[in-house]
């Protein structure tokens, strides 16, 4: 479990593909790639840039709570019921939907 939003945003960090997420604002491939391996802080950039690309877990990066009412998930809750979430990494959580 991810408590804090620091947390969650590296989650999906190690989650997604760091083009993806270089292609998105303004943060290199290799600002990703430190923030990945823990040898740099997360900025409020980039907190930004990932609920630009995940914009479906944007409620949960925040505050760690899902309202799947109105499409505000998690990876953990997408891979319990079975949404396929796919990252180009090679990571996919549940395939079946």
């Amino acid at each position: 479990m991810v408590d804090t939003l620091i947390e969650r945003c590296r989650l999906l960090v190690e989650l997604a593909p760091l083009v993806k997420l270089e292609a998105a604002g303004s943060s290199n491939y290799k600002r990703w790639q430190n923030i990945r391996q823990g040898q740099a802080k997360m900025r409020a950039e980039e907190v930004e840039i990932l609920s630009k690309v995940f914009p479906e877990y944007r409620w949960w990066i925040m505050t760690g709570e899902v309202l799947p009412e109105i499409d505000q998930r998690s990876p953990e809750y997408d891979e319990k019921n079975g949404i396929i979430s796919e990252f180009s990494s090679g990571k996919v959580l549940k395939i079946n939907k």
